[in-house]
């Protein structure tokens, strides 16, 4: 009887992943820069693991990336050291990118999978 509760609450955790990617605005746009940003905000796993008199504090790399459409210009950031997710190996730029953005959070569909990236920035596009 146990087995099926759990059975149960899995297939439930499943469905309400799955309706809440259907229930994104998604839209498309265009990958126009990568770089890096200096943070403090995000941990460094090597850093953190050492002694209390030898973990100074360190600020991460991050990678920065920006997204335009045709009204918009979106500057996303990293929430993970540079180097830790294969996410920055699927950027080119000029490539088309399929995103869509609640509060602060932007995701990205990239080669069937689906990554979360923080919201810096989002400014209408100036028009010359």
């Amino acid at each position: 009887m146990r087995i099926i509760h759990v059975i149960a609450v899995f297939l439930i955790l499943l469905v309400a992943n799955v309706s809440d990617a259907a229930d994104r605005k998604w839209q498309t746009g265009r990958w126009t820069d990568v770089g890096l940003h200096r943070t403090p905000w995000v941990g460094d796993p090597v850093n953190d693991r050492m002694p209390p008199g030898f973990n100074r504090p360190k600020l991460t790399e991050v990678a920065r990336y920006v997204i335009e459409t045709d009204d918009r210009r979106i500057v996303l950031q990293d929430m993970v050291a540079l180097g830790r997710d294969p996410f920055d190996l699927h950027v080119i730029i000029g490539r088309p990118v399929t995103f869509a953005i609640e509060k602060k959070t932007a995701y990205i569909k990239l080669d069937g999978n689906e990554y979360r990236l923080l919201v810096i920035k989002s400014e209408r596009k100036k028009k010359p």
